[in-house]
């Protein structure tokens, strides 16, 4: 039984289910023969030839499990199972393009659902809206979008938004959607970790968060999993009919699914329990944002009659890497032990560097890039740095645009978050949802329309009242109080246009946004003004047109404006990242996930940062645990070269502060090297850090001298992590007109600073006017009042 699929999917299954499954595949499906499927390993093989039944694969690292997810569904296909009975699902674009690339490779023409869960449910829940509340062409709001809705719930409920901010309580609810936990169910179980206050907070905006998101016909991400975890709990007819459609599920990266995600799976998987599971315990890093490791590790438990293969021949890394990544792993106890092999070559050691400070550690890693692309050959493209929080990265991008190396951040500010990209979104969103608050809100007077702040107040608790959304309230506005003749002409002037531009939906995406962008004046800020800040707005929004362009072309027929919003919606910071920049690429090792790179630095390896200071303090093991994968996870990034990073001293929230090992750096067997580097060169001053941008920095650095910068020296893991390397003194603060006192000269005034970093000098004035210049770094002043 079909259930409102896609033109070209229903002439599929109508056209050849039967025959299919009775007489194998079609003709009109042409795939690889089985010899093409042989190259493969014993363990890959096992996995590829299971056919019935649950299947468990604990894939390492680096172990072809792509390779092995792709492969079985054409042995699927090519055993007699219809392509229309097969989903598989991954959790992040880039993931689901390379298995869908790598599954029409093999079975061209075959069109099998390769899906995220987000993107999977999002379409589903698009043809059962109704039995959620929602309209079929109900929008998906980003991460800000949900905050400014959030925000303005709060505001209504009389909450300051300084005292309870939107992302702290848009995080509460979020924690909870991902327990399963409705607006409902909060008071009475509300989770760990929250005050009395800010669960009174939440309580009283949770459901009124929902309601909002109700009457605009809108969800967030969290909602897409909820509802349709929902939809097929609540709904046994429909539940047996897509287990029905999907006799054979194969989930990637089993280790990450939350609770809505493992109950979705499950109800997949009930009448026909032919799900594959791949996943790696030691790999499970999404605790924060609600996986479960326990799915997983108790898989087994779920399909008594599972069959469990391991892959545990690594083909990405050398022997070095994977020997340091096993020795990490295994202090691990919540885990389903397993090798890490690799016929690859022994490659150098893997190396923990340290450095003074934060800023030598980013010169100390530009030098070394640099270095290994002058001497060794490198791209810049080969080359990735990792960091457990993204505050790690100024001085890391202040060092490599010092030394004029390329690089790429990702979860940097993506193109959709860009503020004239989000507006003609916006636009977009109210014209395929005229209930959407946010997006009317957003371009209610973008550009200009003369509708203030208090008209907009007035309106929408006017809307609110009527029971309906802003832009049916904006037809209206002259039956709202207290508006004046000029703010209901512009409300009905908006919503003329709006209206007429829904009358343009027929012809593409790519027209309807031009046809935004001219009817609306948007484009006159670069024509009247064409400054290089509008010119690059400009090129954004043509940039913006030609994704839509794109979609248009790729989905033919079944192009559509919600489909394209859908789409826009669910990009995440990784698709951001363009593999040809010959870059450097930075993100945080949470990003890095199912990325690999020839050289790999993971920065920061220090206690408080990795493992971060919340699993330290907390009571739960299990937090610990996980922030030894997430090392882990970095590690097992890397080809042929891997460096770990710590400094001696780091400057954390303005202050600077003596740090401490990892205690990971105790359990593995690392070489380890002191840098010695002429970090002044890019340090700078915090008053200045504050106040200039990455811009403004460049003329201010000292330039480099003549000779070689100074080579790192060695000496052996055990005196450096034992502490026997003791950093040299930092320089303290001094301003001028400060007191100061010498031992020799008594007490003086600060009359004049010069230079940066550990280069800084002073000018002090004595008694009898008598002026001494004084290097902060070696000298015994002390402010007065200090000893």
């Amino acid at each position: 039984m079909t259930i409102g699929w896609s033109k070209r999917e229903r002439i599929l299954y109508d056209c050849s289910h039967g025959p299919w499954t009775e007489r194998g595949p079609c003709l009109e499906f042409r795939f690889l023969q089985a010899a093409t499927l042989n190259n493969l390993t014993t363990s890959q093989q096992q996995a590829v030839d299971h056919k019935e039944g649950p299947l468990l694969v604990l894939a390492g690292p680096g172990s072809g499990k792509t390779r092995v997810i792709t492969h079985r569904i054409a042995q699927l296909v090519q055993s007699g199972v219809h392509p229309y009975n097969i989903l598989a699902i991954t959790f992040t674009n880039k993931a689901a393009r390379e298995m869908g690339e790598r599954v029409d490779a093999l079975l061209p023409d075959a069109k099998i659902w390769v899906s995220t869960f987000h993107r999977f449910c999002a379409q589903l829940l698009r043809k059962h809206a109704r039995g959620v509340g929602l309209q079929p062409n109900y929008t998906i709001l980003d991460t800000s979008d949900q905050r400014r809705l959030l925000k303005s719930v709060l505001t209504e409920l009389g909450h300051d938004v300084k005292h309870f901010p939107p992302a702290k309580v848009a995080a509460r609810i979020s924690s909870s959607k991902n327990r399963l936990v409705g607006p409902e169910e909060f008071a009475l179980n509300p989770g760990g970790g929250i005050g009395d206050t800010m669960l009174r907070v939440v309580t009283e905006a949770y459901p009124a968060y929902q309601r909002a998101l109700q009457d605009s016909n809108a969800v967030d991400f969290d909602d897409l999993l909820l509802h349709v975890a929902r939809l097929l709990e609540e709904n046994p007819a429909l539940r047996s009919q897509l287990d029905e459609r999907f006799q054979y599920v194969l989930v990637d990266e089993y280790q990450d699914t939350n609770l809505p995600q493992y109950r979705i799976v499950r109800a997949l998987s009930q009448d026909f329990p032919n799900l594959c599971a791949t996943g790696d315990p030691d790999q499970s890093i999404y605790a924060w944002r609600g996986a479960e490791i326990g799915n997983i590790l108790r898989f087994e438990q779920d399909y008594p009659d599972a069959k469990v293969v391991r892959l545990e021949h690594n083909f990405r890394s050398t022997k070095a890497i994977l020997r340091q990544a096993d020795l990490l792993i295994g202090h691990n106890f919540n885990r389903k032990a397993k090798a890490l092999l690799t016929e690859n070559d022994e490659g150098p050691p893997v190396e923990l560097l340290t450095f003074t400070d934060g800023a030598a550690e980013a010169e100390g890693i530009a030098l070394r890039i640099q270095d290994l692309v002058d001497q060794a050959g490198r791209a810049w493209s080969d080359f990735a740095i990792f960091y457990r929080v993204n505050a790690l990265s100024r001085s890391i991008e202040r060092a490599l645009a010092r030394f004029h190396i390329p690089y790429q951040v990702a979860a940097g500010v993506g193109f959709y978050d860009r503020a004239e990209v989000k507006d003609i979104v916006a636009y977009l969103r109210l014209i395929a949802n005229p209930a959407d608050r946010t997006a009317f809100e957003r371009v209610v007077n973008v550009p200009a329309r003369g509708i203030g702040k208090t008209s907009l107040t007035r309106l929408t608790a006017w809307a609110t009242g009527q029971g309906g959304g802003l832009l049916e309230a904006a037809a209206r506005a002259e039956e709202v109080p207290k508006l004046t003749k000029r703010a209901i002409k512009a409300l009905h002037g908006f919503y003329e246009l709006i209206s007429q531009l829904s009358q343009r939906t027929a012809q593409g995406v790519a027209e309807l946004i031009t046809q935004v962008v001219t009817q609306t004046g948007y484009d006159h800020s670069w024509l009247d003004d064409p400054t290089e800040q509008n010119m690059e707005r400009a090129a954004n929004v043509d940039e913006l047109i030609s994704a839509a362009r794109q979609y248009d072309a790729a989905h033919g027929d079944d192009a559509t404006l919600e489909g394209f919003l859908e789409e826009s919606s669910l990009i995440n910071d990784v698709d951001s990242l363009d593999e040809h920049a010959g870059s450097v690429t930075l993100m945080t090792l949470h990003a890095a996930k199912g990325l690999e790179y020839p050289v790999v630095f993971v920065v920061g390896v220090e206690q408080n940062l990795l493992p971060h200071e919340r699993a330290i303090n907390s009571d739960d093991p299990h937090e610990l645990e996980e922030e030894r994968r997430l090392l882990f996870v970095g590690m097992t990034r890397a080809e042929e070269q891997l460096m770990l990073t710590q400094t001696a001293v780091r400057d954390i929230r303005g202050q600077r502060l003596s740090t401490i090992p990892s205690p990971f750096l105790f359990e593995m067997d690392l070489a380890a090297t002191v840098v010695e580097t002429d970090s002044e060169y890019i340090a700078w001053d915090d008053d200045y850090a504050h106040d200039h941008s990455l811009d403004d920095f460049e003329p201010i650095i000292k330039q480099r001298p003549e000779e070689d910068a100074p080579r790192p020296q060695m000496m052996t893991a055990a005196d450096l992590l034992n502490g026997t390397n003791t950093p040299t003194e930092i320089p303290r603060g001094f301003s001028i007109g400060m007191d100061v006192r010498h031992p020799q000269y008594g007490v003086g005034t600060v009359r004049n600073i010069d230079g940066f970093g550990r280069r800084k000098t002073v000018t002090v004035e004595f008694a009898a006017g008598e002026c001494r210049n004084f290097d902060i770094a070696k000298s015994p002043l002390q402010p007065v009042g200090q000893r």
